[in-house]
């Protein structure tokens, strides 16, 4: 319970570096003993192992397990929101706004491997006491407004404001697009040889051909 109202009296503005600096560490390595042991045989003790830090460190900042399994998660849609936003930023056109959305994407999930499999390790084995959904665990209001900038509907959207882009269906072309994009975590997971930079190329000339004005 002191850990509870410990971790309940400071606001991520309140941390010191140290303290931020402490739990990344204490994430990352949750992540790397979640990815290679699987779920049900990590434990708070293999954490703070790999951590080279006492176990009352790890509930000084996350409270229990569970805070941490949702720190873990909030910080891959952090990483996430670090990548692609950016990327898609930095692009001029709505066309190349599009081939950012799916190369920094892909990038990001090639360049995330140990976080994919922990992620797949947590969906299928982790059961958070609070009964929360899965797909609910690390959000945050402020969170999930962020989040929305990797809704591909949007840029589509703005494509056919322009003129860039002619007319198709934007709902149904961008669950095609995040399915397409989503489904090379599989085969990261199960080919580590697959040629991400191949597929992203792939993916990049198809669905520009799809939303191009001729």
């Amino acid at each position: 319970m002191i850990y509870n109202s410990i971790m309940r009296s400071k606001t991520g503005d309140e941390r010191t570096f140290t303290e931020t600096a402490r739990r990344q560490q204490i994430i990352a390595c949750a992540i790397d003993v979640i990815a290679e042991v699987g779920y049900p045989q990590t434990t708070i003790r293999k954490i703070a192992d790999r951590a080279g830090i006492a176990m009352s460190v790890v509930l000084y900042h996350f409270g229990t397990k569970d805070g941490l399994i949702e720190a873990v998660i909030a910080s891959m849609y952090q990483a996430a929101l670090e990548t692609v936003p950016p990327a898609i930023n930095r692009a001029r056109t709505q066309t190349d706004k599009l081939a950012a959305y799916i190369r920094s994407s892909i990038d990001y999930f090639d360049t995330h491997r140990p976080q994919l499999t922990a992620l797949a390790q947590l969906g299928t084995s982790y059961k958070p006491h609070s009964g929360k959904h899965f797909g609910d665990l690390g959000l945050t209001p402020e969170l999930s407004e962020q989040l929305a900038q990797l809704d591909p509907a949007t840029l589509l959207r703005a494509g056919q404001k322009t003129g860039e882009f002619c007319y198709f269906p934007v709902d149904s072309t961008a669950i095609a697009l995040q399915a397409a994009v989503n489904a090379v975590v599989e085969k990261i997971l199960s080919d580590p040889e697959f040629d991400v930079h191949r597929y992203s190329d792939d993916l990049v000339k198809m669905f520009s051909r799809m939303v191009r004005n001729a």
